[in-house]
C-alpha cells in the first residue's frame, strides 16, 4: 500500500514522505495511529504543508531535547541491584532500568530503546552511556551500578578490590619469576619424588 507519512515514524520515514509500506503494517498501524494516510491525490496535494510543519515540529523537539541533554550530560545515574557473593549481579542491568532512572530524573519520558547500551550491564562499577534523546540529540551519563545497601563510595571501594582480586580464568593468572613455581602447588614435587623412591 503506497502512504504518505503525516508524522516521523524513526527508522521509517519522516514526515511528508510517500512510501510503499506491507498493508498489515499500514492498517494495523500507520492509519489507525494517525501516522500516515493513503496517498491518494488529495493527501499528496498536502505534502508541502506536511513537511513544513514536520520541520518545524523538529526544530522545537530539538531544542527542547538539547536542554535536557545538556542537563545531564557527565552526570551520574546511580542503580541499585543486589549482588551475589561472588560480586557479579542478580540479573542485569538493561536498558529499561536505566530509561526508567532518567525518566525520574529529567521529568521527561525516555524510551528504553533511546538508551545506547548495548549489552546489559552484569557487574558493578561506573559505566558510560549514550543516550539518544532525539534524532541527533546525544547525552553520554556515567550509569553507575551500586550493590543494595551500600554506598557510592563503598560500591567503588568493592569494585576495586574485585578487579585486583582472583582472575576468573588461568589463562587471566599472572606469572611471576618461574612458571612452574607458579603453577605447582607447594609440595606437589616431594610428593612425586616420594612416588619415585
Amino acid at each position: 500500500m503506497k502512504v504518505i507519512f503525516l508524522k516521523d515514524v524513526p527508522e521509517t520515514a519522516d514526515a511528508g514522505e510517500v512510501k510503499e509500506v506491507k498493508n498489515g503494517f499500514a492498517r494495523n498501524y500507520l492509519l489507525p495511529k494517525g501516522l500516515a494516510a493513503p496517498a491518494t491525490a488529495d493527501a499528496l496535494q498536502r505534502v508541502g504543508a506536511i513537511q513544513k510543519a514536520a520541520h518545524e515540529t523538529r526544530v522545537k523537539f530539538s531544542e527542547e531535547w538539547s536542554v535536557v541533554a545538556e542537563a545531564i550530560t557527565g552526570t551520574t545515574v546511580s542503580v541499585e541491584v543486589r549482588v551475589g557473593p561472588s560480586g557479579r549481579l542478580f540479573g542485569s542491568v538493561t536498558g529499561r532500568a536505566i530509561a526508567e532512572k532518567l525518566t525520574e530524573a529529567t521529568g521527561r519520558a525516555i524510551d528504553h530503546r533511546q538508551v545506547l547500551l548495548g549489552t546489559a550491564i552484569h557487574e558493578p562499577g561506573d559505566y558510560p552511556v549514550s543516550i539518544r534523546l532525539y534524532r541527533e540529540v546525544h547525552a553520554e551519563v556515567i550509569v553507575s551500578v551500586i550493590p543494595e545497601g551500600y554506598s557510592p563510595e563503598e560500591a567503588a571501594a568493592m569494585a576495586a578490590l574485585a578487579e585486583e582480586g582472583l582472575p576468573e580464568t588461568l589463562d587471566d593468572a599472572p606469572t611471576g619469576g618461574d612458571e612452574t613455581e607458579a603453577a605447582e602447588p607447594a609440595g606437589a614435587s616431594d610428593e612425586e619424588d616420594g612416588k619415585d623412591a
